[in-house]
């Protein structure tokens, strides 16, 4: 169950999810589920921490994933002035992740 559906203090969310009724991309929305925070900013003693909730193997396949993890990391080392239009989020080796769910 994502449990997941508040943030506190200062944090703002910049990437919200909808939880979907099966777990394949195609499963259609749940609608007894809202949008829920996935990913978020805040700040903690000064510093600027980036958090999300994805990161299964296959989350990695998805370009943008890729993208948005390296520009937060830019974004907190206060690196957004030279975080490029579209970064080159290629591989740079062979990346085949495991499947959601347990082997058979």
């Amino acid at each position: 169950m994502y449990a997941i559906t508040t943030l506190s203090g200062d944090a703002k969310p910049v990437l919200l999810g909808q939880v979907l009724a099966g777990m394949e991309p195609t499963s259609p929305p749940n609608p007894a589920k809202k949008l829920v925070p996935v990913a978020w900013i805040k700040s903690y003693k000064g510093a600027r921490v980036f958090t999300t909730t994805m990161g299964h193997p296959g989350d990695f396949l998805n370009e943008g994933f890729r993208r948005m993890l390296v520009n937060a990391c830019c974004w907190a080392l206060k690196l957004e002035a030279k975080i490029p239009r579209r970064a080159k989020v290629d591989f740079v080796a062979p990346y085949t992740p495991s499947r959601i769910g347990f082997r058979r």
